[in-house]
C-alpha cells in the first residue's frame, strides 16, 4: 500500500484553494473564541457584584469599563487585523477571501457583544 500522507504523496488532491485558508479560519476563530471567552467571564464577573462596600474594589467603575469594553476591544482588533491582512493578499492567491470574511465576521461579532455588554 502507497503511504499518500507525506508531503509529495497527494499531489493537487485537497491543497487547491487552500494555501492561506486555514490560517485565516484558525485566527478568526481564535479572535472569536478569546472576544466571546472574555465576554462570559467579565459577565460571570459582574453578576457577583452585589453592591456591598467589600466588592468596591472588584466591581469599581474602572473594572465595570473594562469589562464592558474588553470583548467588543478583542474582537475590533481581530477584525482589523484580519480585515488588513486580506487587503495586503495578492488577489491571485485564494486566502483573499477568507481573510476578508474573517474580518467582516469578526466586526459582526464586535457588534453584537458591545450591543450585549452594555449596562
Amino acid at each position: 500500500m502507497t503511504d499518500l500522507s507525506g508531503p509529495g504523496g497527494r499531489t493537487g488532491v485537497g491543497t487547491v484553494g487552500t494555501d492561506g485558508v486555514r490560517d485565516a479560519v484558525r485566527s478568526g476563530a481564535g479572535f472569536a473564541a478569546a472576544g466571546l471567552l472574555y465576554l462570559f467571564v467579565a459577565s460571570v464577573w459582574m453578576g457577583t457584584c452585589t453592591g456591598s462596600t467589600i466588592d468596591a474594589l472588584a466591581c469599581g467603575v474602572p473594572q465595570r469599563a473594562a469589562a464592558t469594553l474588553g470583548a467588543p476591544l478583542i474582537l475590533l482588533i481581530g477584525a482589523a487585523w484580519a480585515l488588513l491582512r486580506g487587503a495586503r493578499a495578492d488577489r491571485d492567491t485564494p486566502a483573499w477571501w477568507a481573510w476578508q470574511a474573517a474580518g467582516w465576521l469578526l466586526v459582526v461579532l464586535t457588534v453584537g457583544t458591545a450591543v450585549v455588554a452594555l449596562p
